[in-house]
């Protein structure tokens, strides 16, 4: 039975453990498992250059450079004059991870916004898709938004953790969604039932490795490898065939980061 083709819109690769090579030879056990490109979203200056660095050097490999909203509490001009120059190399097919999370106090919120919205003006002036982090705040970050996704801001909400209920901005704005292996918990029929009602169009996977493993792999240090089993719980969720959901996911992501097709 020939592997599905799959995209992993989200892993941060460069956080694999272990010796020197493990990010290579995570990215490699990815590939026989089916998983043919990945975008690795960076979360400070120091990781945007390394994930442009790993895209230059990894076949299927594409970058997204930006500032976790975490990472904001010390951020000035001269690290987002670093991004805007990062944004224009080769490989780097967004900007993020960026966003709002009210779950950690790690960086005020006002400094969290203020961020937002330079790689909001970034990603549209280099039209390129946005990649939004929200933790527990799903209400501000669509006060934020609305005003970019009004200028032709094109984004994914990463790690989607919500309920039906909490879409309806996303998708007025037109986002793609992105579940995660949290839609594979016991307890998340809530998420479950948000995957049922994204348009098929606008519905991608991820792993977000190396957190979140899905089950049955829980436990465990998370990797490209182990979408498959996000990508089931999702079609069977949405009670749609494995290779249909697979196909349609891949052509979204390749959409979405104007990826190679093929």
């Amino acid at each position: 039975m020939p592997l599905p083709h799959l995209v992993d819109t989200h892993c941060h690769l460069y956080l694999a453990q272990g010796e020197s090579t493990a990010a290579a030879a995570t990215w490699e056990r990815a590939r026989a498992t089916g998983v043919t490109q990945a975008v690795v979203p960076a979360i400070d200056v120091a990781s945007s250059r390394t994930v442009v660095a790993m895209a230059d050097a990894a076949r299927g490999l594409f970058a997204a450079v930006g500032i976790h909203p975490n990472d904001t509490a010390s951020v000035g001009a001269a690290d987002h004059a670093a991004i805007a120059e990062l944004a224009a190399q080769p490989g780097v097919v967004a900007i993020g991870e960026s966003g709002l999370d009210s779950y950690r106090d790690r960086a005020p919120l006002s400094a969290q916004i203020a961020s937002l919205c330079q790689h909001a003006e970034l990603a549209i002036a280099r039209d390129l898709p946005l990649i939004l982090h929200v933790r527990q705040a799903f209400a501000p970050m669509a006060e934020v938004i609305a005003p970019f996704a009004a200028r032709g801001l094109r984004a994914v909400m990463h790690c989607f953790d919500g309920g039906p209920g909490d879409l309806e901005p996303w998708l007025r704005f037109g986002f793609y969604v992105s579940f995660s292996g949290i839609v594979t918990y016991p307890k998340r029929d809530d998420l479950r039932a948000a995957a049922r009602v994204v348009p098929a169009e606008r519905i991608v996977v991820e792993t977000d490795a190396p957190f979140l493993a899905p089950v049955p792999k829980r436990g465990r240090p998370n990797e490209p490898a182990f979408l498959l089993h996000t990508a089931e719980a999702v079609a069977v969720a949405r009670g749609e065939p494995f290779a249909e959901f697979a196909a349609r996911t891949t052509d979204n992501a390749r959409s979405l980061f104007r990826l190679p097709r093929g």
